[in-house]
């Protein structure tokens, strides 16, 4: 068995990096336990030139994207951790997850791997969208996230320590024996008794409430019905509804992109032409200019 841990965090022995460790502790000890730091990776921003698009196409940027990936692919089960940074997740995540675009449609090549996910934020109520981040990053992998924690740990070390321990260790047996409802459920600060309202069909917890009581999910735009019950609320759905993460969406979406890419072929002198009209100078500032 070969558990892969990913973190994205420069510092060194963080909570993050902990996190992933105490998880992998739960393994037998002859498993193959393997982390990634992605802050000493090199990964290049995406330029969008669409050159992945067409199915089975490989990004041509050459740096470390693809040992990623390939890591992914050839382990067994996965550990996600990254902290929250100015209510987002951390950087690095964001660059590799806008490269992920060239593996929209190909996910018969995945195992959709068993995964947890871990974001450890520093001050209470600021973990804003970065458990969002990092769901988006594993599901552009392709892998299953099956749980998560989302924890109040400041500073180094407070993510092993009293009540978000008891929370790894929660996460690492669902990771090793798949105790899992199928629902997946994030707690916020150490009250661990207020369960955040998560999408059915993806586990995010941002959803978008529109007058008339229905809810759409703001990551896969699954659609559902926000319904009162005697101890709060809860989301009605349709099982078999359509969202981003279905095969039928995913193929549609790389089909989208292949039609703009060859109308972009057939009209880019048009586009040009249109681009030069906006050429009038401009000044772009540059640091250099400033010496």
């Amino acid at each position: 068995m070969r558990i892969l841990g990913i973190v994205s965090s420069p510092r060194k022995g963080g909570n993050s990096e902990l996190a992933v460790k105490e998880i992998m502790r739960h393994f037998p000890d002859d498993a193959e336990k393997v982390m990634i730091d992605l802050c000493s990776l090199d990964i290049k921003n995406c330029d969008a030139c669409y050159a992945c698009v067409p199915y089975g196409s490989k990004c041509v940027i050459q740096d470390d994207l693809d040992f990623i990936i390939r890591n992914v692919k050839h382990s067994d089960k996965v550990i996600v951790a990254a902290p929250a940074y100015m209510l987002g997740g951390h950087t690095m995540i964001k660059r590799v997850l806008d490269r992920l675009i060239s593996l929209v449609a190909d996910y018969p090549k995945f195992n959709y791997t068993d995964c947890v996910i871990v974001v450890p934020y520093g001050y209470d109520g600021w973990e804003g969208l970065a458990y969002e981040e990092l769901l988006m990053f594993c599901k552009k992998l392709h892998l299953n996230v099956i749980g998560s924690e989302v924890m109040l740990a400041t500073l180094p070390g407070d993510s092993v320590k009293g009540e978000n321990l008891k929370k790894l260790q929660n996460l690492a047996d669902i990771l090793v024996n798949g105790n899992s409802d199928g629902i997946q459920r994030i707690t916020r600060g150490n009250v661990a008794d207020k369960d955040v309202l998560v999408c059915p069909f993806c586990g995010s917890s941002v959803m978008h409430i529109f007058y008339g009581g229905t809810a759409r999910c703001g990551l896969c735009a699954a659609e559902m019905q926000l319904i009162h019950k005697d101890n709060g609320y809860d989301l009605s759905y349709d099982s078999a509804a359509n969202h981003h993460f279905t095969h039928k969406s995913l193929d549609g979406h790389i089909e989208y992109l292949k039609e703009k890419k060859q109308l972009f072929l057939e009209t880019r002198r048009d586009i040009k032409k249109l681009q030069e009209e906006y050429e009038q100078p401009v000044l772009w500032f540059n640091p250099e200019d400033l010496k």
